[in-house]
């Protein structure tokens, strides 16, 4: 049964999963502020829960960790649909504006907040802010979630 499904704008990339994201969160660095064209809030899924569809672009560039992440997206119409980190592997990130109806999706988690924008404000959803990449506690939340999936 499907739970939540999405892509691109002109319909060449689609995903599709049976579960929730293990992790909703928000990335406030610069990069993926360029990148998205906003702030950053991706889901996290094991990759193994995506099934993805269609042919996609991949950019490749230096994430906040120091390892590479691979940005896809859509040649046609360029939306971002998913990307991978080395430093998250095994783990694919789903922007919440590709998704179809994404209005449920609000991020637990924030980090690099000490570059957020001061207008941007937590309407109570974030539980947990972390100034730099908070990997390691990102890594931790997501093996919480997995634990309690299976």
């Amino acid at each position: 049964m499907i739970k939540h499904q999405g892509g691109c704008h002109c319909g060449k990339v689609r995903f599709v999963t049976e579960y929730d994201p293990m992790l909703v969160s928000q990335c406030n660095c610069s990069r993926c502020r360029r990148l998205m064209g906003t702030v950053g809030v991706y889901t996290i899924y094991d990759s193994s829960d995506i099934e993805v569809t269609g042919e996609s672009k991949s950019y490749d560039f230096m994430g906040g960790s120091g390892m590479p992440m691979h940005l896809n997206f859509c040649p046609e119409c360029g939306t971002r649909t998913h990307a991978y980190a080395d430093a998250f592997d095994g783990f694919m990130f789903l922007p919440i504006g590709a998704f179809d109806d994404n209005r449920e999706l609000k991020p637990r988690i924030e980090y690099y907040r000490n570059y957020g924008l001061d207008w941007l404000t937590n309407d109570g959803c974030v539980e947990e802010s972390f100034k730099e990449a908070a990997v390691v506690e990102r890594m931790q939340a997501l093996m919480e979630n997995l634990d309690q999936r299976n």
